[in-house]
C-alpha cells in the first residue's frame, strides 16, 4: 500500500513539473513576443520621425549598413550554420533576403512619407493573410471557407481604412496605401521561404547571412545624396536609427527566426494583433497622430480576419497546434 501511494505522489510530482515547466514556457514565449512587439510597433513611430530627415531610399541604407555592421561583428561568432548551404538552397535564400531587407524596408520607408503611423501598422498586419494566399498559389495548400471569409473581411477592413483615409487626408494617401500592403505581401514572402532555411541552418546565422546579403543587394541603390544627408542628420536621428538598426533590425530579427526555428510561428504571428496597438499608440503619443473613427472600424476588421486566418489555417506556417 506504501508503494503505491508512494507511486501516486512521484506521478504527481512529475505532472506537477510538467505543467509548472509549460507555465514557463509559455510565459517566455509571449513575453518574447510581448517584446518584439514592442521593438517592431516603436520602429514605426522612428521611420515616421526620420521621414523629414532622410530619403525613403537612403534611410533603408543608412539603417542596414549599420546592422550590417553589427552582423558582421556577430558573424565569427554566431555565423557558423548546422549545415553547409547547398547549392538548392540559394534561390530561397536570396528570396528571402530580397524579400526580408530590400522589398520590405524599401515599401514600408516609402508609405510612411504619406501615411500616418498607425495605418501603416494595421496594412502590415495584413501578412498572415498574404501568407494563405501564397501557400494557396505557390505550395498548393487547400484551406477551409473560413479562410476565404477571412480574405474578405481583410480586403473589407482594408477599403474601410483606404476610403477613410483617402477622405480624410487626401488622394495623396493612395500610394502609401499601396505601399502599405506590399509591405505586407513581401512579409508574407519571407516568413512562407524562410522556415526551412531556419530550421535547416539555425536562427542566428541565417539572420546574420539573410542581413548581409540583403545589404549587399541595397549596394546599386547608393547615389550622391546618401553621404550629404547622413551627414546633416541631426543627434535625435542618429538615435532613431541606431534604434532602427540595432533593436529593430539586429535583435527584432534574432527574436523572430528564433521562434520561427522553434516552430513558433504560430505565435509569432500573433504580435501582429500587438504592432498595431503599439503603432496607433506611439503615433498618437509621440507624433500627435489622430486616430479616427475608420482607423477603429478597418482596423478592428482587418484584425478579426488576421484572429481567423491563424487560427483556422491549415498551412503550417500559422496553425496553432493542439499541444500549445
Amino acid at each position: 500500500m506504501g508503494g503505491v501511494n508512494s507511486d501516486r505522489a512521484q506521478k504527481q510530482d512529475r505532472e506537477g513539473m510538467v505543467k509548472r515547466s509549460r507555465v514557463v514556457k509559455i510565459i517566455e514565449v509571449y513575453g518574447v513576443l510581448v517584446t518584439l512587439s514592442l521593438i517592431w510597433g516603436l520602429a514605426f513611430v522612428a521611420i515616421k520621425i526620420l521621414e523629414p530627415m532622410i530619403s525613403p531610399v537612403n534611410l533603408t541604407l543608412l539603417r542596414w549598413f549599420v546592422a550590417g555592421a553589427a552582423f558582421l561583428i556577430l558573424l565569427p561568432i554566431f555565423g557558423r550554420s548546422k549545415v553547409p548551404v547547398e547549392k538548392g538552397d540559394l534561390p530561397r535564400l536570396l528570396i528571402v533576403s530580397f524579400a526580408n531587407v530590400v522589398a520590405y524596408h524599401l515599401t514600408l520607408n516609402y508609405s510612411e512619407g504619406s501615411i500616418d503611423v498607425g495605418l501603416a501598422t494595421l496594412l502590415v498586419a495584413m501578412g498572415p493573410i498574404f501568407i494563405v494566399a501564397i501557400s494557396a498559389l505557390l505550395l498548393r495548400e487547400r484551406h477551409g471557407r473560413m479562410i476565404y471569409l477571412a480574405i474578405l473581411l481583410a480586403f473589407a477592413g482594408a477599403l474601410i481604412l483606404f476610403f477613410g483615409t483617402v477622405k480624410t487626408a487626401g488622394s495623396s494617401t493612395i500610394p502609401g496605401i499601396l505601399e502599405g500592403i506590399g509591405t505586407a505581401l513581401s512579409y508574407a514572402v519571407f516568413a512562407v521561404f524562410s522556415k526551412p532555411l531556419v530550421q535547416k541552418f539555425g536562427a542566428r546565422a541565417f539572420t546574420i547571412w539573410v542581413g548581409l546579403i540583403g545589404t549587399a543587394m541595397l549596394l546599386p541603390l547608393l547615389s550622391g545624396s546618401f553621404v550629404s544627408q547622413v551627414l546633416r542628420l541631426p543627434m535625435s536621428g542618429w538615435i532613431a536609427i541606431l534604434y532602427l538598426s540595432l533593436l529593430s533590425t539586429v535583435l527584432g530579427y534574432m527574436l523572430f527566426y528564433t521562434m520561427i526555428e522553434k516552430g513558433g510561428v504560430a505565435k509569432v504571428s500573433i504580435q501582429l494583433y500587438l504592432i498595431p496597438v503599439v503603432g496607433v499608440a506611439g503615433g498618437a503619443l509621440f507624433l500627435g497622430e489622430s486616430v479616427t473613427a475608420y482607423t477603429i472600424l478597418g482596423g478592428a476588421v482587418m484584425l478579426i480576419a488576421v484572429g481567423l486566418t491563424t487560427v483556422k489555417s491549415k498551412f503550417p506556417m500559422i496553425k496553432r497546434k493542439a499541444a500549445e
